[in-house]
């Protein structure tokens, strides 16, 4: 199966699906690879969030895409020199997977195959191991325009998790729970839990005083442009 071309030789209980279970060898793997705190993942038109839990090699994952519900699932990550294996189970959508893949001379990135119950395909990854940056440039409040809409998104915390609320002249208030990721000079935000129903991603860059954010967003329904002031 192309996707096993990273890990041989294997040795698979007969009867059952290769991507129900681990593969010998991968079991013995020595972990060689510093894991960071999380992975931004692309897989086909969907993007993911993988947050590790503490210092183990388990991960929650998020995955979004434009009109689509979001997918949930646990994933369990194994390295051997540059050698990717992950389990992802407990898919809040029943389609569970096994991944591989190779981690780039950068150390930051991963590419490779997953297959699952349904399908498979190729997928990437951005590994991200420091907080501390991030932290400190979302600031407290995020002032927000979008296309008529005024926003106000406050921090909970020291999460990247804010609450927001978008007024309009004569049009009712909406809210929403906005999670920020930044990465380099790049942004990128979810919008979920919208009162509207009108879910939405945000992608972007920061400037170079760090005080502002702009880009384009998608929406289950439409999309746009939006601004940000960042309020410290």
């Amino acid at each position: 199966m192309y996707m096993y071309n990273y890990w041989y030789p294997f040795s698979y209980p007969v009867g059952i699906p290769s991507y129900e279970v681990l593969p010998a060898n991968v079991v013995l793997a020595q972990q060689q690879v510093d894991l960071g705190r999380r992975w931004i993942v692309q897989e086909g038109g969907w993007q993911a969030v993988w947050t590790r839990r503490g210092n183990s090699n388990v991960f929650d994952g998020r995955w979004s895409m434009a009109g689509q519900r979001d997918i949930t699932a646990v994933l369990t990550i194994y390295t051997s020199g540059n050698f990717v294996f992950v389990e992802r189970r407990n898919s809040s959508d029943g389609n569970n997977c096994n991944y591989t893949g190779r981690v780039g001379r950068d150390g930051r990135t991963v590419s490779g195959q997953n297959i699952c119950n349904r399908g498979g395909g190729s997928w990437s990854a951005v590994i991200v191991r420091r907080g501390g940056q991030q932290q400190d440039r979302l600031g407290r409040r995020w002032d927000v325009q979008e296309d008529g809409w005024r926003a106000v998104w406050t921090r909970r915390g020291n999460s990247n998790v804010f609450d927001g609320r978008w007024t309009r002249q004569g049009q009712r208030d909406i809210t929403a729970v906005l999670t920020i990721y930044i990465q380099g000079s790049n942004v990128r935000v979810e919008r979920r839990n919208s009162s509207d129903g009108n879910n939405c991603n945000y992608t972007g860059t920061l400037s170079q005083n760090g005080r502002n954010a702009s880009g384009r967003y998608t929406c289950d329904r439409g999309g746009g442009s939006w601004n940000a002031t960042i309020v410290r």
